[in-house]
């Protein structure tokens, strides 16, 4: 954080725009439009989001050439006003690499200690893989967790939200974002550790901390355009004041010598202009030998 300056911050500030510049064009796009979330849903995928939404539950859906799509079998019966889920159950605590259960349809009425009791009863009726269970079996329900995997949010591929066995499908279902159908993960308690398990309050909190976040750096970075905004204006306003101030001394320097010139010229036409005759002498010249011609004659 030491070395984060101003230029990484506007660069990070201009990157999430290029971002949102790039999200608004492909939504523009009609060459792209059939990859976009829920567009132009069919009827009976719309129904089934409206009754989730009504539960509490944000549904999304892919695009149709997604294989998670093209497999979910999740159906909204509108007479009774029950959704039967596609669920996946992962046993990662097992001997092989971990395996992976499909469940068609789940009502959601159902409680999950009643949908979970054929992998963990171990008087159940055997199936292709309940060997590999014997680990599951053996600790029950009270030596294991039941884990949704969280979407949409951070770091979503680590984080898990836990389940209630006693409540319903609905029940556990509700408050959290679903993309086409639940994937649940039955962890052995001693394994819990390897999971992130999260609540919904919290990632509320942590939503909330990230917008407050991103404001605060907006407003920063708003508030630093400001100042630096103010500063251009400051120097607009000094420049301004100091032009006019230059202006009126030129304006002043020009005026007082067009006075001087005016007084020189008017001083010029108050002075005798020197007339020459045709004699070619002046009229001074003239009026001195006149004066001498006068004395002359007198004399005699």
């Amino acid at each position: 954080m030491k070395d984060f300056t101003d230029t990484d911050l506007l660069s990070d500030y201009r990157l999430l725009e290029e971002c949102a510049r790039f999200v608004y064009a492909v939504r523009r796009d009609e060459k792209k439009k059939f990859t976009r979330i829920d567009k132009d849903l069919p009827i009976h995928l719309f129904k089934l989001k409206m009754a989730a939404r009504n539960r509490g539950i944000a549904l999304q859906f892919l695009a149709q050439n997604f294989t998670r799509h093209s497999v979910n079998t999740t159906r909204y019966h509108y007479k009774t006003n029950i959704i039967s889920w596609r669920v996946e159950w992962i046993f990662p605590n097992v001997d092989t690499k971990p395996l992976k259960f499909v469940d068609e349809k789940c009502p959601e009425q159902n409680k999950l200690s009643r949908l979970l009791d054929k992998y963990l009863n171990p008087n159940a009726s055997p199936f292709e893989g309940s060997k590999s269970l014997a680990f599951y079996k053996s600790a029950g329900f009270s030596g294991i967790k039941i884990l949704l995997k969280a979407e949409k949010i951070r770091g979503s591929a680590k984080k898990f939200f836990e389940l209630d066995p006693t409540e319903t499908l609905g029940e556990n279902l509700s408050g959290k974002c679903i993309v086409e159908f639940p994937i649940i993960f039955i962890v052995l308690k001693d394994h819990a550790c390897n999971f992130e398990i999260i609540t919904p309050e919290d990632e509320f909190e942590s939503n909330m901390k990230e917008h407050d976040e991103r404001e605060n750096i907006e407003n920063d970075v708003k508030s630093k355009k400001n100042e630096s905004g103010l500063e251009k204006a400051r120097q607009n306003i000094n420049e301004q004041r100091k032009r006019p101030r230059q202006l009126l001394t030129e304006k002043v320097a020009q005026q007082k010598k067009m006075e001087i010139e005016k007084e020189i010229r008017e001083e010029k036409k108050k002075r005798p202009k020197n007339l020459l005759f045709t004699t070619g002498y002046s009229s001074e010249e003239s009026i001195v030998s006149s004066d001498s011609e006068n004395e002359s004659s007198i004399k005699k």
